[in-house]
């Protein structure tokens, strides 16, 4: 039966596939997205609301939004914090303010994407904001189900497209020897299952989405690697310490902040590790979720993957030479290069005199605030 569900974080990697898999389901979605302006080409078959966690943290600021609604996914997520974006949040505040609408409102049911790790063992602000949330779904009177998957991946996730990119240098950096474990789940699997739980009987339960097979971070990068083409498997152990010190360095390289999954916090959650046992899923769901090697191996690299692999890495590269060329010519054309000599080049457009100066410097400036800029 066609129900209309509410979908949030619809414009992030989990959030979409949903709205796509389950609008192509026939249900009627409702998905929230930041910014509604990049969404009004797209078919009426999904309705767009402009939604920003960062200013719906009180119930009554969902209420307009849950008109009418049957079902709620909670889709928003983040791995990394911004000055704008911040776990507490997202991850916390929002949310909770979300279910005492859905409980205002005696919403059917609450669907909510939390994280395998979010438990009592739980270490980082990411794992233990999730958490909050999860427990005050848990206390409330609605029916609710928490899904906890381990790293979900597929066409157009940003970490997968990280590591496809370390995998692709001649050497990859590894955390201490890469043992990390874990436990993948193909997007189109999640979204199969996650279907399933808009009418499957038994409420109120924690569900792990995983693969059907643990693997190690090495273990992952070799599979990419031969997946890519690479021909050797080459890798450079880090120390816990030099791993860490290496992700705040990544922190500030500009283009890659935006697709860098890698952060102290995500190191150390994958020191802490991502799995658990799939049994439980395929009882529930009666599918066994494709595993990590299998789903490579049906979907060749193309050309483009490859492409993107190698230059995702030189994005920080590109970056700096054009800020570099700006910058560069700003300080020649103000203090290195001569000024009657300037001067003269401007003479024949009519700009001499102190206008000629006030050109000089004037753009110049202009020159080295589209370096600083771009940076």
């Amino acid at each position: 039966m066609p129900m209309r569900i509410l979908i949030t974080g619809a414009s992030g990697f989990i959030g979409s596939n949903l709205v796509r898999h389950l609008s192509t389901q026939g249900h009627e979605v409702v998905a929230c997205v930041r910014n509604i302006s990049r969404y009004t080409r797209y078919s009426d078959a999904v309705t767009y609301v402009e939604c920003d966690f960062n200013h719906h943290v009180d119930s009554s600021d969902w209420l307009p939004l849950l008109d009418d609604i049957d079902m709620v996914i909670n889709a928003v997520g983040i791995i990394q914090e911004t000055a704008s974006q911040k776990f507490s949040i997202l991850h916390t505040d929002a949310p909770i303010a979300l279910f005492k609408a859905c409980a205002e409102l005696q919403i059917k049911k609450v669907i909510q994407v939390s994280a395998l790790g979010a438990d009592e063992s739980a270490l980082s602000q990411y794992h233990l904001s999730k958490k909050k949330a999860d427990n005050s779904l848990i206390s409330s009177d609605l029916k609710w189900i928490i899904v906890l998957p381990s790293i979900v991946y597929g066409p157009g996730a940003k970490s997968m497209s990280f590591f496809k990119a370390l995998a692709s240098l001649v050497v990859t950096p590894l955390v201490e020897q890469g043992e990390q474990k874990i436990q993948p789940i193909h997007i189109n699997d999640f979204c199969k299952a996650v279907a399933q739980l808009l009418v499957i009987d038994g409420n109120n339960r924690k569900i792990n989405f995983v693969g059907p097979e643990a693997v190690t971070l090495k273990q992952t990068f070799v599979l990419l690697k031969c997946w890519l083409g690479v021909k050797k498997a080459r890798f450079l152990p880090l120390s816990y310490n030099g791993s860490m010190l290496l992700a705040r360095v990544g922190k500030w390289l500009p283009g890659i902040k935006a697709v860098n999954p890698l952060s102290t916090e995500t190191i150390q959650m994958l020191k802490q590790g991502s799995t658990a046992s799939v049994d439980p899923f395929v009882k529930l769901f009666s599918f066994t979720p494709i595993s990590f090697s299998d789903s490579l191996a049906r979907s060749p690299a193309q050309q483009a993957d490859k492409w993107h692999a190698k230059l995702l890495l030189l994005r920080p590269l590109l970056i700096f030479s054009i800020a570099f060329i700006w910058i560069y010519t700003g300080i020649v054309s103000a203090f290195l290069y001569p000024i009657e000599g300037s001067q003269l080049l401007l003479a024949p457009f009519g700009v001499e005199g102190k206008w000629s100066l006030l050109a000089i410097y004037g753009f110049a400036f202009i020159d080295l605030v589209l370096g600083v800029a771009i940076l």
